[in-house]
């Protein structure tokens, strides 16, 4: 019994790290930004890395273990080494019983989608998860006394106004002028959700940069400006269902790219199954 729970632990941790290394690798996060998954055996319980880079996550010891309910450390001595945000993730796993795994990113190609009137809208078959009518905006200000200026979310009244917003099968939420925030059953769907908000917003301003120009120089066939033709409800349930379908191609590169950097370490991706314990 002992061995299997210490391999499930290996498997999560050794996941997690890759998950850090690839979000960064990829632009989603830098030295800010963060990913959490729900503990495989204990379902109160989640699991971040401590107050650090996630390019630099690289062992067990840098990671913590949170209580959902009031996303507190398992051990209290970890309070000072934990992120501000944690709240965040905390709220969405203890609303959702699907969700497994959470990134919060600030990339820069999503932020003016957060500040603008400007929607956040489905614009290729990998970003089929993506809301056709365009993604849900949190608003700091709509809750008055609990907004904070510096737009953190620092506690689990917030956590919870957020969490709110992924009803209804949203999972990914923009946030003004602060990020977003992408949910999902696993890590490698969550990373995979991430990478592809980032893509979709770059294609999408790409796409209005295009539309623009054509428009001023009046460049566009007989009929007049035909518009962006963003993924229809339809193509974006077909192209989720293929993405999830095909995700392992993805993270298995993925993998593979940061495994061969030398600024990313694993310390798991060497260590046979069944040795050592990481229930800690």
């Amino acid at each position: 019994m002992y061995q299997e729970y210490d391999n499930q632990m290996r498997d999560i941790y050794r996941a997690y790290i890759n998950g850090c290394h690839i979000l960064h690798n990829h632009g989603v996060l830098d030295a800010y930004g963060h990913l959490s998954v729900r503990h495989p055996v204990d379902r109160n319980v989640f699991i971040m890395s401590r107050n650090m880079a996630p390019a630099l996550v690289s062992s067990p010891s840098d990671l913590i273990q949170y209580e959902i309910e009031e996303a507190r450390p398992l051990n209290p001595a970890n309070v000072a080494e934990s992120y501000l945000e944690r709240f965040i993730h905390a709220a969405i796993f203890k609303l959702y019983a699907d969700i497994n795994a959470v990134v919060h990113s600030h990339a820069e190609a999503v932020l003016p989608f957060t500040i603008s009137r400007v929607r956040l809208k489905p614009c290729f078959h990998l970003a089929g998860f993506l809301k056709p009518h365009g993604q849900r905006i949190f608003e700091m200000n709509d809750y008055g006394e609990l907004s904070e200026p510096d737009l953190l979310i620092k506690n689990q009244r917030l956590g919870l106004k957020l969490s709110y917003k992924f009803n209804n099968m949203n999972s990914v939420v923009l946030m003004r002028g602060h990020g977003f925030t992408a949910v999902a059953g696993s890590i490698e769907s969550a990373v995979f959700k991430a990478i592809y908000t980032v893509k979709n917003a770059e294609v999408q301003t790409n796409a209005m940069n295009g539309q623009s120009s054509a428009a001023s120089t009046r460049n566009f066939p007989i009929g007049g400006d035909p518009g962006i033709n963003y993924l229809s409800e339809k193509e974006c349930k077909a192209g989720e269902a293929m993405a999830e379908k095909t995700l392992r191609r993805a993270w298995d590169l993925w993998v593979r790219e940061v495994e061969v950097q030398p600024l990313y370490r694993n310390m798991l991706h060497d260590q046979a199954a069944g040795q050592g314990g990481y229930g800690a």
